[in-house]
């Protein structure tokens, strides 16, 4: 099944299709036919207005089933096809991280996203959250094992499959470098819904983008995404009465923020200066064949 999929990438307006049609519409779709299905045979078990305990989890995992359906088709389609006119894969480049040990990489995951996290801090200090937000946020973020899965797990897999295996790839293929990227970050803030996530997730995905624009790695952009997430579900399980909305200088106080800031800035510049030097080229994806695509040009 791996194989096939080297045989579908999708450009910009099929990303898009992907991102709204199928994840966003047809997984919403989806999702109401598995929660009827569902209760009615375990009544009350599942709800989308208050979606504790293993509901979390179990909604947030439905869409992408949508999504996952979607890809496998037409990767098999394009295979089929390709099959019948002897017509070569898309290059599929192996992860590399050039000069830059393993143990150092990991490290600097670690210390990019709490950078990033820090930098970002006064991004959503500034935007103000209704209170109906607010307890919306707190009924996502329980410091319970289904939302460690939800948040920690199911995300940071999910999530970077589709963004960055499946739209940043695709995209890679059809257009510069720094247009996928960018493109893709903002798929990724909009698959958030909301501009309390949404724009801090762009700023995220323009960084777990050109991560793996470098690196080919999947599991590079999972570790970044979970380290975020993991921070926010450890902040709360440690401060259980923070508020959702509660910002890094409120807690720590101005002057102890502002050091911190300094440092993360230093911290991201350094790290970011240090991997652009160290890794690996771009690997180059350029067709030796002329590939028959068989999707539509418009996408």
């Amino acid at each position: 099944m791996k194989k096939i999929f080297n045989y579908y990438r999708p450009a910009l307006g099929e990303s898009w299709l992907i991102m709204i049609g199928i994840l966003l519409l047809g997984g919403s779709a989806l999702t109401v036919i598995v929660v009827s299905l569902f209760n009615l045979i375990f009544p009350d078990t599942l709800s989308f207005t208050n979606p504790g305990g293993w509901a979390m989890p179990i909604l947030y995992v439905v869409p992408f089933l949508a999504v996952f359906l979607y890809v496998s088709l037409r990767a098999l389609t394009n295979y089929r096809k390709a099959v019948t006119t002897d017509t070569p894969s898309y290059p599929n480049p192996r992860a590399k991280i050039g000069k830059v040990p393993v143990v150092i990489f990991i490290l600097l995951l670690f210390v990019m996203i709490v950078s990033m996290s820090v930098i970002l801090d006064p991004v959503t200090e500034w935007l103000e959250m209704p209170e109906f937000i607010k307890k919306m946020f707190e009924k996502m973020t329980q410091s319970n094992l289904p939302t460690f899965i939800a948040i920690v797990v199911a995300a940071p897999l999910l999530e970077e499959w589709l963004l960055r295996s499946v739209a940043l790839k695709g995209m890679l293929q059809h257009m510069d470098p720094w247009k996928a990227i960018l493109w893709s970050a903002l798929m990724f803030g909009v698959i958030h819904g909301n501009p309390w996530q949404a724009i801090p997730a762009f700023l995220m995905g323009c960084l777990f983008g050109w991560i793996y624009y470098r690196t080919r790695s999947y599991w590079a952009c999972v570790a970044l995404h979970a380290i975020n997430n993991g921070i926010s579900f450890l902040l709360v399980a440690v401060l259980p009465h923070i508020e959702a909305d509660a910002s890094l200088r409120q807690l720590v106080g101005n002057q102890s923020f502002f050091i911190a800031l300094g440092l993360s800035v230093a911290a991201l510049g350094l790290s970011l200066f240090y991997l652009y030097k160290n890794l690996a080229p771009p690997p180059s994806l350029k067709l030796t064949y002329e590939y028959k695509e068989p999707i539509s040009p418009s996408l």
